[in-house]
């Protein structure tokens, strides 16, 4: 992780050096060090920010540490309106291969070059600009043998909980919670493992005992898989829900645990499952 504490400085060069970043899969966060201590203290504002947009991971979480924004100016001569607009291009193009939302260069616009606005940890948060480790939650649909599915994932900064939905029988859906890393590491959660289970925010859902003839938990080449048949009333809860985790987990001990926020993309998940309300419907 690069961490930053930093007025500013040159924004080319806090736009290589964010490019850098990203190239070499570096995290990114606002603090500083003290004999040899990260303390979360210190602040990333102007250049900076741009700088700290390239990371994987952007963590910014206020308190005493502070990250702010502006208007990109020069110490030269006065920048001309062809070659303002020709930066401003080029800083929202940036931003947005880091994963940041538009906005961001907006919102620093409207603010003086002699002003800095300093962004809550929420409003960083809103803007993408950080991340804490965590990409948007993404969905889509995908389709193998002719059949279609769902497929949700949140990417993290060293692992992925990808989450897979499936039409099933009289209005049910299959569910697949994946925690994706590599190999290894499947094969040991897997093995770690006595017991299995799914929560929708803070309910349980089919909490199961590890069987070796059970094909309700699998370690598969860099996932270590959970499956469950919802019934229709695990379905009506997960479609009200903010967040789904998948557990893999050991007696007395903590479990390992993928999760993923679904508020952005529940109308494709209502859009899937009433489909499949549908085809069960057509099909009696």
């Amino acid at each position: 992780m690069v961490l930053f504490n930093s007025p500013g400085g040159s924004l080319m060069g806090g736009v290589a050096l964010g490019n850098t970043i990203r190239t070499l899969g570096f995290d990114t966060g606002v603090a500083s060090y003290s004999q040899g201590n990260m303390v979360p203290s210190g602040v990333c504002a102007s250049a900076c920010a741009y700088a700290f947009a390239g990371g994987r991971g952007r963590y910014y979480f206020g308190g005493k540490t502070r990250l702010g924004v502006h208007q990109f100016y020069s110490q030269g001569e006065e920048i001309g309106s062809g070659t303002s607009q020709e930066v401003s291009g080029f800083l929202v193009a940036y931003l947005q291969k880091m994963g940041v939302d538009a906005l961001a260069f907006s919102t620093s616009s409207s603010i003086q070059p002699n002003t800095i606005l300093w962004l809550s940890a929420a409003d960083a948060s809103r803007l993408h600009l950080s991340n804490n480790g965590a990409e948007p939650t993404t969905a889509e649909l995908k389709q193998v043998q002719g059949s279609t599915y769902l497929r949700i994932e949140k990417k993290y900064t060293s692992y992925s909980a990808c989450f897979l939905f499936n039409c099933a029988r009289d209005g049910g859906v299959m569910m697949m919670g994946g925690i994706v890393t590599n190999p290894q590491d499947a094969k040991q959660k897997y093995d770690w493992a006595t017991q299995s289970f799914f929560t929708f925010d803070d309910q349980t859902i089919q909490d199961r005992r590890k069987v070796a003839s059970d094909a309700g938990l699998v370690a598969r080449d860099s996932t270590v898989w959970v499956t469950r048949i919802l019934i229709p009333a695990e379905v009506q809860k997960l479609l009200v829900s903010k967040t789904i985790t998948t557990w893999v987990a050991a007696d007395g001990a903590i479990g390992n645990t993928g999760a993923a926020d679904i508020g952005e993309v529940r109308d494709k998940l209502h859009d899937f499952v009433s489909n499949c309300k549908f085809q069960s419907n057509a099909g009696q």
